[in-house]
């Protein structure tokens, strides 16, 4: 049976007190400690790094709290921190938002609130391995692997890929993906399958953090060092000390940190801002980026040397409209995450609303896929969801009826359709040599023709299937019927 999950709470307010253990001792999930001072709160965190932290911010002193909130949650970016404010504070909220802390709960306690950041809490806790949880080898075919999905064959060759980079825990890995593919979760996977997965997994974004705070998120920095520094700060790197650091969107470093990263990497040591001593460290790095670095390092935006100490061991994962295959699965996974984890009822996709989505491009890869479900798992609670329930941007290059009358088949394929083909191309339509007799001619018209002969020509070879004439075409569905309704051809091909 799993260990219950931790959660810190001051012990400032007996009557609110009661209230949460009340919501705690009704969850066996969980187990609740107490704390009476920052000193403490800190001793606890260091010591035996709890799920989940309560944290009180009607108390006086509310600004220096703040800061130290902000403080707790890049030291420790793993705790899901519940933050307590009192109703109508609307800038506490907007605080909140943009520090893009897990929750935020209202004071006076309100029972079914607290239940709410429990369920959720519980939701995410339980779908991250804990660190005596790692096999020893991947079952063969299994479609999850540490959180990644996918019985593609490009996923099996990742998975087995990503447990041989695990255990080699030194050396570096670039892991390279378009945006939403999953690259994060590779990182902990490596991680998670390791021998480091006892010390922490800390993932920084290069892009979302500003030049010229990246350097001191990463190397942290002495006392004195700039205006503002009143007390030494612990750097990313250092925190990830024994674990796994993770750098996504690497490519957006300037170049004076990558210089400053090289040396990590070769000398295992860091000298904070302002710091005169370097400090020796024991981090592995994984990188990510949606970026072509050799192409950046040729034009000079990107240090080569680090470029192929990161790259030691590259990993590519796979866009999701090149594993479409997987689309069912993915589905079902995040319909459980979204539906029957929240409380609501689960929904199901009928068969040609996936055969739609199957058939969409998918640019923001498995993270479109999951709004998409988070986004329908509300709005279709318990109900079946088909083709026409979708957002219009998944139907309107996708005709329904192709998913029941498939276009016909080379070995079925017509005389007529024969002769109008040649290495499957379409043939220039009959009829559009030009004469030059006149001396000249009506160019409009006549590639109004030409266009117009072209279209009934593919509708004929299609057997009237727009998407597939379309396809033929190289035209976007939705411009082929813009030019039948324009050009009044609406059944001159039957």
């Amino acid at each position: 049976m799993q260990a219950p999950f931790t959660i810190l709470l001051a012990d400032n307010d007996l009557e609110k007190t009661d209230i949460l253990n009340e919501q705690v001792k009704n969850n066996s999930a969980f187990a609740c400690i107490h704390y009476k001072t920052e000193k403490e709160l800190f001793s606890i965190l260091n010591k035996s790094l709890p799920q989940i932290l309560f944290y009180d911010l009607t108390l006086p002193g509310t600004e220096n709290r703040l800061a130290l909130l902000q403080k707790i949650h890049t030291d420790y970016p793993e705790l899901l921190i519940i933050a307590v404010i009192p109703n109508g504070a609307e800038d506490l909220i907007e605080f909140i938002l943009q520090l893009d802390l897990f929750f935020y709960i209202h004071k006076p306690y309100d029972p079914a609130e607290i239940c709410i950041a429990l369920k959720r809490a519980q939701s995410i806790l339980s779908r991250r391995i804990p660190p005596n949880a790692v096999p020893a080898t991947k079952e063969k075919n299994s479609a999850s692997f540490y959180g990644l999905i996918g019985q593609n064959q490009h996923m099996q060759q990742l998975f087995e890929l990503i447990t041989k980079v695990a255990e080699d825990e030194f050396a570096t890995v670039l892991i390279r993906g378009e945006s939403g593919t999953g690259k994060e979760l590779v990182a902990k996977a490596i991680h998670t399958h390791s021998k480091r997965n006892n010390k922490h997994f800390v993932p920084v974004n290069c892009a979302a953090i500003p030049d010229d705070l990246l350097e001191s998120e990463l190397f942290g920095y002495t006392k004195g060092a700039f205006t503002g520094a009143t007390q030494n700060k612990k750097g990313r790197i250092e925190y990830a000390d024994g674990g796994t650091l993770f750098l996504d969107e690497i490519g957006d470093m300037k170049p004076s940190l990558q210089a400053k990263l090289l040396r990590v990497l070769q000398e295992k040591e860091f000298e904070p801002v302002g710091g005169l001593k370097a400090c020796p460290v024991d981090t592995r790095i994984v990188a990510a980026t949606h970026c072509d670095l050799e192409q950046l390092v040729s034009e000079g935006k990107f240090r080569e040397d680090l470029y192929y100490r990161l790259s030691v061991i590259p990993l590519s994962i796979p866009p999701l409209k090149e594993r479409r295959d997987d689309i069912p699965l993915l589905l079902e996974a995040f319909i459980q995450t979204y539906s029957t984890k929240r409380g609501r009822e689960p929904l199901r996709f009928e068969p040609t609303a996936i055969t739609a989505l199957m058939s969409y491009e998918w640019r923001g890869n498995v993270r479109e896929l999951e709004n998409l479900v988070q986004h329908m798992s509300i709005l279709f609670s318990g109900k079946d969801v088909g083709f026409e329930d979708l957002p219009e941007k998944f139907t309107v290059d996708f005709d329904p009826s192709t998913s029941v009358e498939p276009p016909p088949s080379p070995d079925t394929t017509t005389p007529q359709q024969t002769e109008q083909t040649k290495n499957g191309t379409l043939l220039p339509p009959p009829g559009t040599d030009v004469s030059w007799e006149s001396g000249q001619v009506d160019f409009n018209e006549l590639i109004n023709d030409f266009e117009r002969q072209l279209i009934i020509q593919a509708m004929k070879f299609s057997s009237g299937n727009k998407k597939e004439a379309a396809r033929l075409l190289n035209l976007k569905r939705t411009t082929l019927l813009e030019k039948i309704k324009k050009k009044e051809i609406q059944d001159n091909w039957e």
